[in-house]
């Protein structure tokens, strides 16, 4: 019987201050977090003192445990070290990209969170701000380099840990840990609140999925805004004090070369990327490659065809993943087991099931609506009252569907709301994409149901091609009529130069409604 690791690493719940000085006494000398583009290291040795001065900073600017902090400044060491300075003194931690979202969203949002605090970069510009209660403060950069800050400038420098002021305690598994923001694709974000068990039992289950031990290096170039790189990277570098190399967002021209200087076994991915290495293929050479064990791609579905592609082409393994905001991981591939196609199989610590439009769990093969429950749901959804819309304690019926098969692998078609009904056959978007992305042009794809007077739903498609070749609907509907069956054959198909996708790379079907909408009749609907 094969043991996970997981049950391998010691899964007692310890605050960050705890865990920090545990790898500190253990491995002093070992990298804690690289700054791979500017190639910066800081050692567990020198990292406790780091996050201790920046938690006692925030204490003389009136921040306590409960505190809500909103992060609004860039990625990279600076963020870690705010956000680990937030969590030892057991206040909670606000991501939020102010500069990235609309003003009116940005607005709603500070107002939901009613921050104490807002840490802003000396860098950036406080006007893009709304008005706000909350005390702006200000940080400076790492490492300073001489460079004189201003005496009410949160600094990273050790020598702030030696204060003789006694710090808060960092709290508690039930504690609230953090408010993170959806990306309010299709109206104003909503903001989910997460307490200590949420992180500590997805990181258990990332180093489940994964298989992570201490020696591993770790690649994170996504936002760490995301709640997603948050219980990836983020925590199981706390967790079993493995080494967590960061850049602020992902380089393709750089990307080999993190690889080979870092020697990075592990290595954070998404849909867009994958697809921007096959568009653009990057030469590895055999040294680059030699460190990395896996890649992993969450966030948006990954098609079979470009999954498949990508193993081809580049040797690397990948392992798929599926969560959500709500949830955290859910299901994911191993790397001892893993199906291409597939989200694998559920996660350790979540209840998973597959039900029926009556709730009754369906047999294999069936398709039916992914239902979650468990100890590691977020909390809720915060209202902008204070008060909480519960998510935790009962089953989230998470609205996407999917089928488990016979051997416990589980794939997910799409969501509900994507569904496609002609004339009483359901369609999913997904089976007319996947026959879509075997043609050789083709560089992306997104299939939705649109309205017909006589079926009540056609399919469409938007087609990107290639780069630098020509391609027409006809020989697309062509390959099409060859590989679906009429009945899900798109009545029409538009090439276009890119599709709309958010942030995160789901693909926003409203807005190419829209765009259907124009092209079919001309006008703005």
């Amino acid at each position: 019987m094969r043991v996970s690791r997981s049950a391998l690493v010691d899964s007692r719940f310890r605050s960050v201050g705890a865990l920090l000085d545990e790898h500190r006494r253990r491995t002093p000398d070992k990298a804690a977090l690289i700054d791979v583009e500017r190639d910066l290291t800081i050692r567990f040795g020198e990292l406790v003192s780091l996050v201790d001065g920046v938690a006692r900073q925030l204490q003389r600017h009136g921040a306590r445990k409960g505190s809500r902090i909103v992060l609004a400044g860039s990625e990279g060491l600076e963020k870690l070290l705010l956000w680990l300075g937030i969590w030892r003194i057991g206040a909670v931690a606000c991501p939020l990209d102010i500069a990235f979202i609309a003003p009116a969203a940005a607005t709603h949002t500070l107002k939901v969170l009613d921050a104490s605090l807002i840490l802003l970069s000396t860098q950036a510009d406080a006007t893009t701000l709304p008005p706000t209660n909350a005390k702006l403060v200000r940080y400076g950069s790492w490492p300073a380099n001489g460079r004189q800050e201003a005496a009410d400038v949160v600094r990273f420098d050790a020598d702030e840990a030696r204060s003789p002021e006694p710090l808060a305690d960092s709290g508690s598994i039930g504690d609230v840990a953090s408010m993170c923001c959806t990306s309010g694709t299709t109206g104003m974000p909503k903001v989910v609140v997460y307490d200590h068990a949420c992180y500590w039992l997805n990181g258990l289950d990332s180093i489940d999925l994964l298989g992570l031990e201490p020696n591993d290096r770790a690649l994170e170039y996504r936002s760490f805004d995301w709640y997603s790189a948050q219980i990836l990277s983020l925590m199981p570098f706390l967790q079993i004090g493995s080494t967590l190399c960061v850049a602020r967002r992902f380089s393709r021209s750089q990307f080999a070369g993190w690889l080979d200087r870092h020697r990075v076994t592990v290595c954070a991915g998404v849909p867009t990327v994958l697809n921007l290495l096959l568009e653009a293929p990057v030469d590895f050479n055999s040294a680059s490659l030699a460190s990395l064990r896996v890649m992993t791609c969450s966030t948006a579905p990954l098609s079979l065809v470009q999954w498949s592609r990508f193993e081809e082409r580049y040797g690397i393994h990948v392992i798929n993943l599926y969560g959500s905001s709500e949830a955290g991981w859910m299901c994911g591939n191993r790397a001892h087991r893993r199906k291409l196609g597939t989200v694998g199989y559920p996660a350790a610590h979540i209840e998973f099931q597959i039900v029926d439009v009556n709730g009754a769990p369906c047999p294999p093969e069936q398709e039916g609506q992914v239902v979650v429950s468990g100890p590691k749901l977020a909390l809720g959804v915060r209202r902008a009252d204070g008060t909480l819309d519960a998510i935790r304690g009962a089953a989230l019926h998470t609205r996407d569907m999917g089928t488990q098969d016979s051997e416990g692998f589980i794939r997910v078609s799409g969501r509900m709301d994507d569904l496609i009904i002609r004339g009483g056959v359901k369609i999913v978007p997904r089976e007319i994409e996947d026959v879509v992305f075997t043609h050789p042009l083709v560089k992306d794809a997104a299939a939705l149901g649109v309205p017909d007077p006589i079926y009540g739903q056609e399919p469409v498609c938007f087609i990107v091609p290639h780069p630098g070749v020509k391609l027409e609907a006809a020989e697309l509907l062509m390959h099409c009529r060859t590989l679906l069956p009429r009945e899900k054959l798109p009545k029409h198909i538009y090439i276009v130069e890119a599709l709309p996708r958010s942030a995160r790379g789901k693909i926003l079907r409203d807005t190419l409604r829209r765009e259907w909408w124009t092209a079919a009749h001309g006008q703005d609907k």
